[in-house]
């Protein structure tokens, strides 16, 4: 009897200590989120327009050798939901980088900028860089950013209305859009294809993972589309700037 609880004793704490070196790392489980986000964005689109060819807008800085791992990581993770959730329904006809300004080249803290933005390269790219890569990319009616929009989008021509081209972010910065009714006329003309946020309450990433694709991506994010913006923006105010009841 005594053996039998010392091996049963044993076998306990080798799987507690199994799962103890094999757990996720913090950042092994940001970049699964940001892949899940970027695939079930994906995954809309690919079922919405079918057969189109996306351009994807990433991080600039990427091309760049010698940084820190986790910003390649973070790009790559952000392209490979993008490719499963395309699967074969929508092909990305390129990853473009958007052009730097002269001073965050050099040093990207000598920027103004919003410290509290979700996408900080909204104020590190130049006002052009945007249009110039849908320019070289004709092909590309569907633009999908990994990194926000311009700061200056007002003067960009593809955000314009009479532009064929339609868009769809990740984790963009509600703000530089134009807030609630911004967001609300750009996703219900067309213009703002679909975009991703971060669902308030979501369970810490290091909480158990559901198998079930969607169920998870439900789990975590908020998915705004022509059908469900005006239930997004009453239910979560707070994500557009405005006042909780």
């Amino acid at each position: 009897m005594k053996r039998a609880w010392l091996i049963a004793l044993w076998l306990l704490l080798a799987v507690a200590g199994a799962w103890w070196l094999l757990r996720p790392t913090p950042q092994q489980t940001a970049l699964r989120s940001r892949e899940l986000a970027t695939r079930g964005l994906a995954a809309h689109l690919a079922a919405r327009f079918p057969g189109q060819r996306a351009l994807v807008l990433s991080n600039p800085y990427t091309r760049r050798p010698g940084l820190a791992k986790g910003i390649y990581a973070q790009e790559q993770a952000g392209l490979r939901g993008l490719e499963k959730g395309f699967g074969r329904a929508i092909s990305v006809a390129a990853v473009g980088f958007p052009e730097l300004k002269p001073e965050a080249q050099e040093n990207p803290l000598a920027v103004e900028m919003d410290p509290s933005s979700p996408t900080p390269l909204s104020y590190l790219v130049t006002d052009e860089s945007l249009d110039k890569l849908v320019q070289a990319h004709p092909d590309c009616e569907l633009v999908v950013s990994l990194i926000g929009l311009p700061a200056a989008l007002g003067r960009v021509q593809a955000w314009r209305t009479e532009s064929r081209v339609k868009f769809a972010l990740l984790f963009p910065d509600l703000r530089l859009l134009g807030g609630a009714a911004a967001v609300r006329d750009a996703v219900q003309s067309g213009k703002l294809a679909a975009l991703v946020l971060p669902k308030p309450g979501a369970p810490a990433d290091q909480s158990a993972a559901s198998r079930d694709f969607t169920q998870e991506f439900e789990r975590r994010f908020l998915l705004v589309t022509p059908d469900t913006v005006d239930e997004t923006i009453a239910t979560y105010p707070q994500l557009f700037g405005l006042a909780t009841r």
